[in-house]
């Protein structure tokens, strides 16, 4: 029988059971042994070997593919061979011991450069050295440069075969070794980043074994809690709870270890500060593959400035829906999304579903939405609100209801605009507040002019039954008409009532109130400088004023004297108009007044409030010094 080439058999070997050449390289590849350090073990086996057969050379053989590569030696001096000088690759195909006596008259070994050449080895026995699964690797070998006719005896094929068993047995280990250390370094290199991960979170995480003893907490914890490291370990995290929420944690806490439900509550926990802080707890069991539980995984978030928000936003929505005005939101094309109690009644509507069915310009009349489009709206683009007066339309009934209506875009966190909210005021009781005030200022006036009448009625009387009088009652009568007209000017108006003021001017209107100041043809108040146009509003104001300030200097200044008098300049600067009032020859002025009366006090508020303006006085010896300085573009309002 023909027998192929060593280096023929490691190329292609046969099957000799349920594994193939790839099985075998790959299982010797697994085992991560090839080209180690030598190891005592090993050699101490391989010497017994050497011992026990009296042989020059022993050898712990591993055959790779290319190769025999020796894990232990003793006499040969070589840690790896070719392939085509191995042995024992005959050795894995025939089974558990091959015993060549003479290794030139066997067809196998006879070109085998470890025969044919130095060191001209002569005997070969050895026993297969097998892996976990039963195949074979290599060989635990003895070699001898003499032939040996009788090969080994009983006890050193027992032996050579024991200890080929002890070394698979310690490339088994190996491999077992290699897998722990392996699962060692995974779970610690998995503990490393288990912490990495905590210690980058920003809640507080902590573990516990399955029975709920903790055992770990990430920094976040000690930071929020400044308690000493391993303080809280086991039940001792229970103590940092506030008094009043412990039983109720501890009995959650046990329910969960019970049925293996996951855990959440809601606690206060003790900030290192002292006070206690609004915490969210949560934890998730982790169970292995048969689903038993291994470890609880939690965490511990911080609430309290989220609990505290809400309770605001809890505030907030309570005033909103106790509210007497229309609070409303909607969206950016109008949809509603909120009324409040006091809107829904205000516009008919039985709840909120109900409101939701409709946009916000279907609650108003036809000519209040084209306010709504044509002036509201541009004006909350460009200015960011818009507050002006509208008619609701309420539902159910045909009568309009007058609002003050306030609009203004609703922000999210980012300033994007998402929709908008509208503060409505009813005004129907001012209105007819407002009506009954104009009806009682109505009925003073003409009480007050009845007043003028009777006593101009008087004057002319007196003239009649005395002739030497109507010089005086004439002047008296003309007066009375002067501050007759004065008072149109200074009482309080409505819309209906106010008087005309087309074309008038500043110092027009002055000339007007002051005629009653006249005295024998001639003016004692003296008004020039530069004019300006005025509106309806302001004119009214600024008859008050002025009234007032001539009254005063009636009493007690510049007109109270034969020899005094008034000069009323006005002045035009960039974008305002100043009025100046100065007094001269009344009596000496010894500082300001150490009260204000009613109307002083009211033309102050006239002066800021209307006219945004400014009042200046100086009570200086010689007479008062008065500025009043209004933005010119007030002036026509």
């Amino acid at each position: 029988m023909t027998v192929p080439a060593p280096h023929a058999l490691a190329a292609s070997e046969p099957t000799a059971g349920p594994w193939s050449t790839a099985d075998r390289i790959a299982e010797l590849h697994d085992l991560a042994i090839l080209d180690t350090e030598p190891e005592p073990l090993y050699d101490d086996l391989v010497r017994v070997a050497a011992h026990v057969c009296r042989a020059p050379v022993a050898l712990v053989s591993l055959v790779d593919a290319q190769r025999q590569w020796f894990k232990s030696e003793v006499g040969l001096g070589k840690r790896e061979l070719p392939i085509d000088c191995s042995v024992c690759a005959h050795t894995i195909e025939a089974g558990d011991l091959l015993i060549i006596p003479d290794l030139t008259a066997d067809p196998r070994t006879i070109e085998n450069p470890l025969v044919t050449g130095t060191p001209a080895f002569r005997f070969y026995a050895g026993a297969v050295i097998r892996g976990a699964q039963g195949i074979p690797l290599g060989a635990l070998c003895v070699l001898d440069r003499s032939p040996r006719p009788d090969g080994l005896d009983s006890e050193q094929r027992a032996t050579l075969t024991a200890l080929a068993r002890q070394i698979s047995n310690l490339l088994d280990q190996r491999r077992t070794l290699a897998q722990v250390a392996a699962r060692e370094a995974e779970l610690a290199a998995s503990e490393r980043r288990f912490r990495v991960m905590t210690a980058a979170m920003p809640q507080m995480v902590w573990t516990t074994q399955p029975d709920g003893f903790h055992d770990y907490y990430n920094d976040r914890w000690y930071e929020f809690t400044r308690v000493p490291y391993g303080s809280t370990d086991g039940a001792g995290w229970n103590d940092v709870f506030h008094p009043d929420d412990q039983e109720r944690a501890w009995t959650r806490w046990r329910h969960s270890l019970a049925t293996g439900e996951p855990y959440e509550i809601e606690y206060r926990l003790r900030h290192h500060g002292g006070a206690y802080r609004w915490t969210l707890g949560r934890a998730m069991p982790i169970r292995d593959a048969g689903g038993r539980i291994e470890r609880w995984f939690g965490t511990c978030t911080d609430i309290d400035d989220l609990k505290r928000a809400e309770a605001e936003a809890r505030k907030l929505a309570a005033i909103v829906e106790a509210s007497k005005d229309f609070i409303g939101l909607f969206t950016l094309d109008g949809a509603i999304t909120h009324l409040n109690e006091a809107a829904l009644a205000l516009v008919g509507l039985p709840d909120l579903p109900a409101g939701r069915r409709h946009r916000m310009p279907d609650l108003f009349t036809d000519e209040s939405r084209r306010v709504l489009a044509d002036t509201a709206m541009p004006a909350v683009r460009r200015d960011g609100y818009w507050e002006g007066e509208l008619a609701l339309r309420p539902f159910g009934t045909a009568e309009p209801v007058a609002v003050l209506y306030n609009i203004f875009p609703v922000r999210d966190a980012t300033g994007a605009e998402i929709g908008y909210a509208t503060v409505t005021r009813d005004l129907r009781e001012a209105k007819r507040a407002e009506e009954a005030r104009d009806l009682l200022i109505r009925e003073l006036s003409h009480r007050i002019k009845n007043i003028f009448a009777v006593v101009g009625g008087l004057a002319a009387l007196t003239a009649r039954s005395d002739p030497a009088a109507k010089p005086f009652a004439a002047a008296f009568r003309d007066r009375l008409g002067a501050l007759a007209q004065a008072h149109e000017y200074v009482r309080p108006h409505s819309p209906d009532s106010a008087p005309a003021v087309a074309g008038q001017t500043v110092l027009g209107l002055m000339r007007l109130i002051m005629a009653a100041y006249e005295e024998g043809g001639r003016s004692r108040v003296a008004i020039a400088g530069d004019d300006a146009e005025i509106g309806e509003r302001t004119a009214t104001a600024l008859a008050l004023i002025m009234h007032e300030q001539a009254t005063n200097a009636m009493k007690y200044g510049g007109l109270s004297t034969k020899e005094g008098g008034v000069s009323l300049s006005g002045r035009r600067d960039a974008d305002r108009y100043t009025l100046t009032w100065r007094e001269t020859g009344g009596p000496p002025v010894t500082g300001a007044p150490s009260r204000k009366g009613f109307e002083t006090v009211l033309a102050e508020r006239s002066v800021a409030g209307q006219l945004d303006g400014a009042l200046e006085r100086d009570w200086a010896p010689g007479g008062l010094l008065m500025r009043l300085s209004v933005p010119i573009g007030n002036l026509r309002t």
